[in-house]
């Protein structure tokens, strides 16, 4: 396995050697030592992870793709992050991520974008039994979609994660994945001018789980079958349009402490209450 790794890398290294450095891609097989081989990776290059099991925990510290083919499986083996990003540019997708660590203080993920990770893109993912599914903290304009994410689901709701952590971030677009069996699916606290559209969102404690963020939209998701649905707490500049929150067992859509938005178009159907409205003003 050592000279068919070292081989892999010949090709980059002969262009750095001759002062070109360009992007390589690079193949990883059953057996290969995956964080080796995001390890010695360059800038720019793509590695792409053949259908197998991988135990690692990664650290990606460069812009890179990390892809998988037919559906790998990452596992952090019940420690720590499985997959770490402290670097812009990252893209991962096409992979099964799974098995972080259980620690609530250190805030353990399948997938946790450290700050400075922006732009990154996380999308046609399986993120399932992690403590949080994404954990996404001072990263701007990430790119979060077509994800399926489940949490460690015989876990009690306060000892879970939640599926979709942000904070203190800008111009997050979070499109069309599941989230299940988590605390809450989506946990947004500090966050300004993001979409949340097209999301599944369900068995958890709240849908959503919005507090002093501003100027997002929240378009054409579904939230059912939780404590709560849609909660948006300490928030202004809104909009609230065209989602369907049913089979809550508390309320469909919670307004508390909300300025400058509009909520319309949305179907409240089948909930212990429909809406909880308290302290809200300038708003429709």
């Amino acid at each position: 396995h050592r000279m068919t790794f070292l081989s892999r890398f010949s090709t980059a290294l002969t262009l750095c050697i001759a002062g070109v450095c360009q992007a390589a891609t690079l193949n990883v097989r059953p057996g290969d030592d995956l964080a080796a081989v995001v390890k010695q990776a360059q800038a720019g290059d793509v590695i792409e992870v053949a259908r197998g099991q991988y135990r690692a925990n990664l650290l990606i510290d460069k812009p890179l793709t990390l892809r998988g083919l037919d559906r790998p499986t990452i596992s952090g083996g019940n420690q720590g992050d499985t997959i770490r990003v402290t670097a812009p540019d990252v893209v991962i997708e096409g992979l099964i991520v799974r098995d972080s660590g259980d620690n609530l203080k250190d805030q353990n993920a399948g997938i946790y974008l450290y700050p400075g990770a922006h732009r990154a893109i996380v999308r046609n993912n399986d993120l399932t039994y992690n403590l949080f599914g994404l954990w996404i903290e001072k990263a701007n304009d990430v790119l979060i979609e077509h994800n399926t994410i489940t949490g460690k689901r015989e876990y009690s709701s306060p000892q879970r994660g939640n599926g979709v952590q942000l904070y203190n971030t800008k111009g997050a677009k979070i499109l069309n994945n599941n989230i299940s069996f988590v605390r809450d699916a989506l946990y947004v606290d500090v966050s300004h001018n993001a979409i949340f559209k097209g999301n599944k969102l369900h068995h958890s404690r709240y849908g959503t789980h919005y507090m002093n963020s501003y100027y997002n939209l929240w378009e054409d998701n579904d939230t059912f079958y939780n404590r709560g649905g849609l909660a948006l707490m300490e928030v202004r500049n809104q909009e609230v349009r065209g989602n369907r929150a049913w089979g809550n067992s508390d309320h469909g859509i919670m307004l508390r402490s909300v300025q400058d938005s509009v909520i319309e178009n949305n179907v409240v159907a089948d909930n212990a209450r429909g809406f909880f409205i308290y302290d809200v003003e300038y708003a429709t």
